[in-house]
């Protein structure tokens, strides 16, 4: 096999190209109406910066992206997709209740919805359960500090509204792996994982 020897693969295999990958959490049902409206509001505020937001099918709360790799014992999307099996967490409630600005891909100035100080550490916890799995698969393990938050859209500056009205109280049961086509506005999600009931 192209890349690989008797201790795994390079890392390229089932890689597709001008792509990115990440975990994360994607809103449903009353969570994703409840960010639509507060983007909506967001965005009606900051006309005059001709905002990009970020389509419904595409709002999503970044948990884990794949490190720099060591050898993969499968295909770099399967690897990926068997590090997300291999993850037992339980159900929680997140709490998105502020506006803030914050600096996107590329340096572009974006407003996200963040989460509270209070829930946003369960949030953490979930990503710190993916990381383990990851680096049980041959990726490296990222270690640093979540800031949960949910992008809403893109400018070139950001208005910060003057309140968030109701915080978005977000029950969160899953966790997805995207594939990202870089500059499409397009994401796949090819892994799905329910959490375990709360006890």
């Amino acid at each position: 096999m192209a890349g690989g020897d008797l201790f795994g693969l390079s890392g390229d295999e089932g890689l597709a190209p001008e792509c990115n990958y990440f975990f994360a959490l994607m809103p449903a049902g009353i969570a994703l109406q409840q960010i639509g409206e507060r983007r909506a509001h967001a965005v009606r505020e900051a006309q005059e910066l001709r905002p990009s937001p970020v389509e419904d099918h595409r709002l999503h709360l970044t948990l884990c992206t794949p490190k720099s790799l060591k050898r993969l014992r499968a295909p770099f999307e399967e690897s990926l997709k068997r590090a997300g099996d291999d993850v037992t967490a339980a159900a929680f409630g997140l709490r998105l209740d502020g506006f803030e600005k914050f600096t996107g891909g590329y340096g572009q100035a974006c407003l996200v919805l963040r989460s509270d100080g209070e829930t946003g550490p369960r949030a953490q916890a979930l990503k710190d359960a993916i990381g383990e799995a990851l680096f049980k698969h041959g990726f490296g393990w990222d270690k640093g500090a979540l800031s949960p938050h949910v992008t809403l859209y893109y400018a070139n500056d950001v208005a910060l509204p003057d309140s968030v009205g109701q915080p978005v109280d977000w029950q969160v049961d899953e966790f997805v792996l995207i594939r990202s086509h870089v500059g499409k506005h397009r994401h796949d999600v090819i892994g799905r994982w329910p959490l375990a009931a709360a006890a």
